[in-house]
Parts: structure tokens; sequence; C-alpha cells
């Protein structure tokens, strides 16, 4: 009533406040009075928290963790005033936007009338006597003004935007503060704090965090409703501010492209006016003298270029007017489908618009391959800009020019030949500066060009993923219904006529026949290979007959028929592409001549992978012969495939076509029945192809049992079979765009799937075929060595055996499977990232949905972060990809590692060891990350953790500690000899809890890492690798003791194992009861052979003494015989005998 009676006063100040009044007792009735000005005068200054902030810091009284609570506290208080004060000066702002809007709006609009009323500005008169440098000058300013308004303009676009969608975030976060004021409760007293044992200090921080608190969320409510009341005006001034903004830029752009049209046509005038005299002055000089002549040629081709960059400069401009045009078309349909988007969600209705937007996107590789031709150009026009300046530097000092110019020229000639070259020489400099100044123009209209260019490029490629984002989640179509038996024979119908369909077609083909010689020669390389199909046939076949032996087998056989299969199954698909291409490079084709040849070329590419992998398994072929795969498999995989091509061709190209043409009388359900019959096909395909028990992994799944693909063919076969099956019943549900994307995806994934299967073959056959020759050459290495010893001849026999020995898969180790495994599993990831690009952006749409929330620090600003479906979806991926490359990345360290022979194989275990555990590390440091865990929030759960595996688990936490001391100082190695306890052996494997080793009867013992630590272990090999070998000799009494050690030093001097340092050490140890015993002692460089090499030494010991005819000594015993009655006693002597045959010298007694 006062603001009615009194129109002309000012607005009471407390009509201002009439609004927060009403919102506080709306908002948080329960406070009352408590949040008003109460709260306000309770609360302290930022220089109050701030002294107590710097009083806490100085303090020694209080320990680390108070201090760090309590600076906390006073960090949350001055972070709730400084909200506090922004809210404020915002809720300020747009109560006075409230009363000024309207007089701005009002004061504009006057503005923009008298602007449209006006037809032109004093400033964009073009005189007609300007020059061209006061046009240079005109446009460069005109084209800053320009830039300066489209920013202007792109700014007012966004803030009016963003304050039309303003109003439901508003809001919704109104509700926000009012749960959070709900939540917030009571400040802490300080008799309750007393109560707990808190000191004052404390309390009243916490009180002075919870008031600023409470502060700064009333302060926001009443901001956000100042912004909502001041919101219709606001806009409503945004958008006029926006009309006269577009209004001058239009304005500014007709005054642009008059300049440039005005620039044009006098550089056109100028290049063609020197062009005209360069020539007048090469007819002038065609009887002059021969230097003459070749300078004025020179200024003709620097003319010649002129004339030629002028032209070039007027369609850049042209280009670049229709790419900005493009730019601003894509941003405004960007910009539309996001506000109908937010206004009314995703429909039907819509995603068809969206749809059709999308494919009237423009070609993006075309404008990628003209930057970077472009980028050429520039490079090109820099080259002459420098050698245009060189000519211009010479120009300078024309006497020194002409001089040198001259110095071949006749004396009695040079006076004449001067003059006229300085006439020459004085056109260039003219020809040179306008050239400077037009490239200079040239590379700028390049290089802005390349930045619109650039531009639309990014535009495009950020609203495709947008569309792409969104048009996955909504139905294109009804789910099937009575439509579609009404409207499938009127589509069928218009099909199969000629007129309709298939008259425009064949005349667009007759037409592009008859110039089109790449087509006639592609049709003659198909003729040549269908007539030379049985040859191709006979020739893959042969490349198997090298394979029976080792000497002539090789992988290039292998390679050599993979090419001659692919060859023979090039002629059907190469013939639909060349129609494909025909038809597409017509530019009067009709929409479905159009359609029909996408789905030509698009097919063709399928038909191919079909036909060569079908060629791979004829009889006689790859697989057959060189992959070895069994002949019920490749039978029933040429059974899938002759079926499978006959029926998908067709169907596939009825369903492409459908799906590229703009038919009215198709109303898509032609579309998508074929679509669905396509994926029907291939789950029957699947089916044949991929049968765990009868289909292509049946060998794979015999020949590795224990592998994951036989483990898991109850998961995978099923997803495999079943996926097809759920696309059409998306399609028929509706949703033909998501199904057709998705299938689109599925089928490439197959070919990929087939592709990698075929590399994977040929790197194992390559490995077989290297294994077989090592293992040839290392037999044949074997019989040399027998031959030399015995000087027998090698027999037919053994050579043919090995010549015929089959190829062992078994004899692949563990580790290079892994390491194939791994390869081919990355290079499949890399496949299938590419080949679900155009769908993976629609799995953002994840990120919309908030599981739950955590708080964190985004660009220093302590906030609510939300957990989304997609956070999760990554965790599943990280965990997988960190599994995989746990168990396949340390194999290929391990085998780039093999490479240096600086590396033992104890260090490549361990570094192949912590390679796992680093990824095992990362990788859940990257989960818990992704989940919002930070390591102050489960730091309690880790040390309660501790505590208890302190007690339960304190032996496995011992025996993996040790186990990480073990790698790190590495007492021991994989490959070391030990001895610890009883148990002599070798180190095969270092886990978290036990190390295995593995004595000399190959039995495996596991001792807890924890033993190697803190028990006694001896290893042979930790630092040096030789040993001792200690050999005793007892030689018989009498013997030549002397001799006996000469000879004991030969043999370890000329045994090749025996190291000379350190030398040999031979000693007379002593007398023993029954022999003289002589000691060898000698240095092994390594632990290796160390048993063969002693027996060794032992044989070559007892040959050498038996030569000499040093007597081995053996045990003497004494018989003695009762004397009770009279013996006669005779002694013989045996014929001797060799030592150690047994019969050794003997005493025998007789009695008569």
């Amino acid at each position: 009533m006062l603001s009615d009676s009194c129109p002309r006063h000012p607005r009471s100040p407390w009509l201002n406040l009439l609004p927060w009044l009403l919102l506080a007792l709306l908002v948080v009735p329960s406070a009352g009075a408590d949040t008003g000005t109460e709260t306000t005068a309770n609360l302290p200054t930022l220089a109050q928290v701030e002294a107590r902030a710097t009083e806490v810091e100085n303090s020694t009284a209080l320990d680390e963790s108070a201090k760090t609570t309590l600076l906390e506290l006073y960090r949350r208080t001055r972070a709730s005033l400084e909200d506090t004060r922004n809210f404020d000066l915002k809720a300020e702002e747009f109560a006075r936007s409230l009363e000024t809007a309207p007089r701005q709006r009002r004061a504009q609009e006057r503005e923009l009338e008298a602007a449209r009323a006006a037809t032109t500005t004093p400033e964009e008169v073009i005189p007609d006597d300007l020059t061209s440098e006061a046009i240079a000058q005109r446009l460069n300013k005109a084209l800053a003004d320009v830039a300066v308004e489209e920013t202007r303009l792109g700014e007012l676009e966004k803030l009016t935007q963003a304050t039309e969608n303003r109003p439901a975030a508003a809001r919704a976060r109104m509700t926000e503060v009012k749960q959070a004021l709900d939540q917030l409760g009571d400040p802490p007293s300080v008799d309750t704090g007393e109560l707990n044992g808190q000191s004052g200090d404390f309390v009243q921080a916490q009180r002075w965090a919870h008031q600023a608190r409470r502060q700064a969320l009333w302060s926001e409510a009443q901001m956000l409703e100042q912004e909502l009341l001041s919101q219709p005006a606001r806009i409503a001034l945004y958008q006029v501010r926006r009309d006269l903004a577009a209004l001058r830029l239009k304005r500014l752009k007709t005054y642009q492209r008059a300049l440039e049209e005005l620039q044009n046509q006098r550089r056109n005038a100028e290049a063609e006016a020197a062009q005209r005299a360069s020539e007048q002055a090469q007819r002038e000089a065609a009887d002059k003298h021969p230097l003459v002549q070749r300078e004025t040629q020179t200024n003709a081709e620097i003319s010649a270029s002129l004339a030629q960059i002028a032209k070039q400069l007027e369609a850049l401009n042209e280009r670049q007017a229709r790419i900005e045009s493009e730019r601003k078309r894509i941003e405004e349909d960007f910009r539309g489908a996001q506000q109908r988007i937010e206004a009314a969600g995703l429909s039907r209705a819509l995603g068809q618009v969206l749809l059709d937007r999308r494919t009237q996107l423009p070609d993006l590789r075309q404008y990628r391959k003209d930057i970077a031709t472009r980028e050429d150009a520039i490079a090109e026009a820099t080259l002459r800009q420098i050698r245009y300046r060189e000519e211009k530097r010479r120009l300078r000092d024309r006497d020194r020019y002409l001089d040198e110019l001259t110095l071949d020229v006749p004396r009695d000639e040079r006076a004449l030949v001067r003059e006229q070259l300085d006439e020459v020489l004085e056109q260039r400099r003219r020809l040179i500066a306008q050239s400077l100044d037009i490239e200079d123009d040239y590379v700028r209209q390049l290089a802005d060009l390349n930045y619109v260019t650039d531009q639309v490029v990014s535009i495009a490629e950020t609203y495709d993923d947008f569309l792409a984002e969104r048009l996955l989640w909504v139905r294109s179509a009804p789910p099937i219904g009575t439509e579609t038996l009404t409207s499938l024979p009127a589509a069928t119908l218009w099909l199969l006529s000629w007129e309709g369909a298939w008259e425009a077609v064949a005349a667009t083909l007759l037409e592009r026949l008859q110039h089109a010689w790449t087509f006639w020669a592609g049709l003659l390389v198909v003729a040549a290979l269908l007539w030379r199909l049985t040859a191709l046939r006979r020739a893959i076949r042969a490349t198997a007959e090298p394979l029976r032996r080792v000497r002539t087998d090789g992988i290039q056989h292998t390679v050599k028929a993979i090419a001659l299969t692919l060859l023979m199954a090039l002629p059907a698909p190469l013939l639909m592409a060349l129609l494909g291409m025909q038809l597409q490079a017509s530019t009067e084709a009709t929409p479905f001549t159009r359609a029909f040849a996408s789905a030509l070329t698009e097919v063709a590419g399928g038909l191919y992978f079909l036909l060569a992998f079908r060629g791979l398994c004829i009889t006689g072929g790859v697989a057959d012969r060189h992959f070895r795969w069994s002949t019920a498999t490749l039978a029933r995989i040429r059974h899938a495939i002759d079926w499978f091509s006959g029926y998908i061709v067709p169907v596939s190209l009825v369903a492409v076509a459908a799906y590229e043409n703009n038919n009215p009388v198709d109303t898509g359900e032609l579309m998508r029945l074929t679509l669905v019959a396509c994926m029907l096909g291939f789950t029957a395909f699947f089916w044949h192809l991929l049968n765990p028990a009868k289909g292509l992994f049946k060998g794979i799944i015999a020949e590795r049992p224990e592998g994951w693909l036989n483990r898991l063919r109850h998961i995978w076969f099923p997803f495999v079979v079943g996926a097809p099956l759920a696309l059409a019943g998306l399609a028929l549900a509706g949703y033909v765009y998501t199904a057709g994307m998705l299938f689109r995806s599925l089928v490439a994934q197959t070919w990929l799937v087939l592709t990698l299967l075929v590399v994977h073959q040929t790197i194992v056959r390559w490995l077989i075929v290297t294994r077989r020759r090592l293992a040839l050459q290392a037999a044949l290495e074997r019989q040399a060595a027998r031959r030399a010893q015995s000087n027998e001849p090698s027999t037919p026999t053994e050579v043919v055996q090995l010549e015929e020995s089959e190829p062992d898969l078994a004899a692949m180790d563990e580790q290079t499977r892994r390491l194939i495994n791994a390869s081919i599993f990355f290079a499949a990831v890399v496949g299938l990232w590419i080949t679900w690009s155009d769908v993976l952006p629609a799995f953002s749409m994840l990120e919309r949905f908030a599981l739950w929330h955590y708080e964190g620090t985004v660009e220093g600003v302590t906030q609510l972060v939300p957990v989304t479906a997609a956070d999760v979806g990554l965790v599943f991926v990280i965990i997988f990809v960190a599994t995989v490359a746990a168990k396949n990345l340390p194999a290929l360290i391990e085998f780039l590692l093999l490479q240096s022979e600086a590396v033992s194989a104890g260090g490549r275990y361990a570094i192949k060891t912590l390679a796992s555990y680093t990824i095992t590390a990362v990788a859940f440091l990257l989960a818990f990350s992704t989940l919002g865990l930070s390591w102050s929030q489960v730091q309690w759960l880790v040390a309660a953790l501790s505590v208890g595996i302190g007690f339960g688990l304190q032996e496995i936490v011992a025996n993996f500690i040790s186990g990480l001391i073990i790698l790190f100082e590495r007492p021991v190695r994989v490959g070391d000899i030990v001895t610890i306890g009883d148990t002599t052996g070798v180190v095969t494997n270092i886990q978290i809890r036990a190390t295995t080793i593995r004595n000399w009867d190959k039995q495996e013992l596991l001792v807890p890492n924890k033993e190697f630590i803190t028990g006694r272990l001896l290893n042979w090999s930790l630092t040096d690798q030789q040993n001792r070998v200690t050999i005793p000799v007892g030689i018989a009494y009498g013997s030549d003791t002397r001799r006996a050690l000469e000879i004991l030093t030969q043999v370890a001097e000329q045994h090749e194992k025996v190291l000379d340092d350190p030398a040999p050490l031979l000693s007379f140890e002593g007398f023993g009861d029954n022999a003289l015993t002589l000691v060898m002692r000698c240095y092994l460089d390594s632990l290796d052979g160390r048993i063969a090499i002693i027996t060794e030494l032992h044989q070559t010991i007892y040959d050498r003494f038996n030569e000499a005819g040093i007597e081995i000594a053996f045990p003497q015993r004494d018989v003695h015989l009762s004397a009770d009655a009279p013996l006669e006693v005779r002694l013989h002597r045996a014929a001797r005998a060799p030592l150690g045959s047994g019969d050794e010298p003997l005493k025998t007694a007789e009695a008569d």
C-alpha cells in the first residue's frame, strides 16, 4: 500500500528486508530469532580469527594434535566468513539489478531502434580514392572490431543462456541450503565442552565455526532469493544487449566484406598490371642480351606468382566466409540442442531430430586434410618470402648487384647491358615489394583460415560427442507393432520395383562407367584373379611341401600362403567396392543410389573378411598344414562361412541401404527388420563358429584345458551368442539407432578377433619353427661331436628321424606363451577401443548417476565430490587391467631384460616381482582414489588391522616382509645354489610367503622367507660363482710321488673348465695306513656341470696313472691261519693285471 500511494518515493529499506524475513520463516522456522541479529552479533571478524590462529601457531603449551584441530576449525571459520561476505555482495548486486535493469533495458532498446533505423554509420562509408595502404589499415581495424564484437556477443549469449537455465539449479540449491540448516543443529555450549573435557579455546573455535557456517548458509539463501527475484529483469536486459551486439557485428562484417572486396579488386588490378608490364618487358627484351632476357624472365615469373596469389587470396576469403558460416550453424545447432534437452529432456521425437542433426555434421576428415594442405602452402609461401627478402637485400646496393651480373659481359657491351638491366631491376624492386605484401596477407589468411577450420573441427567433435552421449539412450522408433505390417509391404514393393529404385542406380552406373578408367583397371584385376584362382589354390598347397623337413621349413612359407589366400579372397569384395565407389562419385545420384553405394562399400569389407578366413581353412591351406587345425574343425568352419556369407550379404545390403536412404515410403520398418535378421544370422554364425566343443577354439581348449578360454567357456560363449539376440530385442523395442551402433561395433570386433587369431597362430608357428631349427642344430652338433670321438659317420636313419620330427607345442615354455598372449591381449584392447570408440561417449551418461558423495578439495576449495556409476565402472576396469598387467607385463619386462647380459637371472626375477607388486599397489591406490577413499579416511582402519595382523598373522607378515627384504637385499636370488639346514639345491621361485628350492633329486622344498633372514644360510653363488674342487688320491707305498704330483698338475692344467687363476694346488698330505695321500685342489668358474667335471677329472687321473704304472692303493688285509698243526706254505705271485680289473695280486696259503 505504501508503494502504491507514493510511487515516486524511493523504496523503504524495510521492504527490502521483507523477502528475507519471509524466507527466514519458511526456511528455518525452528531457528527463529537465533539466526538473526543475535547470530550476526556473535560472529567473530576475520581479524579475530586470524589473530587466534596466529596465537595457536605460536603456542608452546599445545601439542601438535590440538594445534592441528584448532587451526582446521579456524580455517573453516575463515572460509565461511569469506563466503558470507561474497554472498552478501552478490545479494546486494542482484537487489540493485532488480531496480536498475529495467532502466538499462529501455535505454538499450532505444539505442537498438536507432541502430536499426540508420542504414550506415559515418565510419562505414568507403571513399573511392582510398589507396591500397589505407584500405589495408581500415581492414585491419575492421577485423579487430569484428573480433572484439564476436567475443562480446559470445559472452552475452553464454550469460543469457546461463541466466535462463539458472532457476532450476538455484531452487535445487535452496533446498540443499534448507536441509543443511536443518541438519546443522545448535552450537556447542561451554558447559557441554567442559563436561566432555574440552578446553575453552576448543569450544570457542567450534562455536565460531558453527556460527560462521550457519551465517554463510543464511547469506547464501538470501542471495539465491534475490537472484530468482531479479532473474526476469536481467534476462530481458541481456537479450537486448545481445541483439544490439548482433546488429553491430552484422554491420561490422558487412563493412569488412566490402573492404575485402575492394582490396581484392585492387590486388587483382595491380597484379594484372604488373603481369602485363612484365610480359611487355619480356617481349621488348627478345632481341637484347641473353642476360637481360634471363632477368626479364625472372620478373615475369614473379609477376605470374603475384597474380596467382591474388586470385588465391580472393578464393580464401570466400572459403573463410563459408567456413565461418558453417561454424556459426554448428554452434547454433549445438546451443539449440542443449537448450531443448535441458528444457524437455530426451524424447523419441527429439532423438530423431538430434539424429538428423548428427548426419548433417560435416566430414571432419576433409577439414583435417585441408588444414594439412594449407600448412604445406604456408611453408612454401614462407620459403618464397625468404627468397624475396634475400633479393630485396641484394637490390639495395644496385651497383654492386649490377657488377655481379655483368661480370662475364664483354667490356664493349657492358654499358648498354648495364643500362637495360637497371630498368629490369627497378621493375623487380617494385614486384618484390608487392609480392612481400601479398605473401604476408596470404600467409596470414591461410593461418586465419586454419584457425577457423580448427574451431569448426573442435566444435563439431564436441557436438558429435554430445549427440553420441545422448542418442544411444533414446528410443528412435516406436516398438514393433501393427504399423510394421501396414508399412512393410509398400516399402518392400518400392525396393523391388525397377522404376522406384533400380532404374536410377543403373543409369548412374552406366553414365559413370563411360569415363571411369579406374573401374576398368580394377575390373581387369578381378578378372585376372578369377582366371588364376586355381593356380592360387595350387600355390597355397605347394607352400606346405617345405614344411615336411626342418631344413626347408620356415615362417616365410606361412607368410606367403597367407598372402596368396588374401589374394584369392579379393575378387568378389573388390568388384562390390568398385561399383560402390563409382556410384558414390556421381554428383547427380539419387538418395537411394548413394545409399546403395554406401551399402556396397560397407558390406564389401565384411565379405572380404569372411572369404579370407574361409580361404585360410581350405584343405591343404594355412590352417590345415601350417597351423595344424583338425580336419573336423576346418570342415565345420567352411560350412558355417558358406551358408552365412550367402545369407548375410543380401540382408546386409538391404539393411544398410534402407538405413542410408531417406525414402518417404519406408518408415524405417524395413531397415529395422533386416537389421534384426542380420543379428539373428550372426547369432547362428557365432553358435557354429565358436562352440567350445566343435568350433574354432576346440583345438586351443584341448591343448590348454586349464586355460581361461576353457574355464570361462560357460560365461563367454553364452555372452557372445546372446549379444546379437539382445541387440535384436533392443531394435524391436524401438532402440533401433542404439542397436545399430552397437551391432556395427560388434561386427567390427568379430573381424578383429579373427584377425588376431590368425596373427597369434602365425607367431606360434614362427616360434615352433625357430625351436625346431635350434633343436636340429643342437642334434647335429652332438652328432658331429660323437663322430669326432668315434671316427664313425652318422647313419642316415638318425638324420631322417631328426628331419621328420613333429612339432611339439608343449616345447614352448610358459613364459613365452604368456608373453604372446599378453601381446595379443594388448593388441585386442587397442583394437576394441578403436572399434567401440563411436559408442564410448555414451557411457559418460553414467557420470550423472551419483551413488554417494565424499568431501574433497577441488582447485583449493573443499566441497562434496560425487562418486558416480561411471567411477564404479572405472574401478572395475582398473582392477581388470591391473590383473592382466600384473600377470603379463612382468613377463614382458623379463623378456626385454634377457637382451642385457649385465642383468643376471636373479636380478631379472627381482625386477619382475617388484614390477608385479608395484602394478598391484598402484591399481589399489587408483581404485581407492576413484571411490573417494583417501588415506586420512582409512588410516584408522589400517591401524586397527595392523594391530590384529600383528597378533593373528604375525608369521605371514614376517614372511612377507622377509620376502621384500630378499628382493631388495638379494641374499638369495633365483638360480642361486644354497644350503639351508640339511637341504642343498637351486632357488627356483621367490614368492610373497615362501621360497622354493629344488634339490638334486628334483624335489621341491618350500622354505618360509624368514628362514633366509633369521637363520643360517650358505649361498654358493652369492657374490662369486667360483668354487673349489678337492680330489684326494691315494697311491701305493713305493710309488714315485713326484711323478704322481706332476701328472695331477698336468691333468688340472689341461682341463678346459679348470681355472688358471687361482692356480691348481697339489699337495702331499701324509702317510696313510694303506696309501700315500695326495690331494688336488682346483677351481671352477661356476657350479654349472660341477659333477660332470669331477667325473672327467677322476677318469683322466685314473687313465694317466694307469699309463704311468702308478698303483692306486687299496686297503691291505692280513690273514692269520691256525698253527696247531704243521702247515706247508707256498707263496705264488699271479701275473700283474690292469689296475681296477678286479684280479689283484693275492697272498694265498696252501696246506698239504
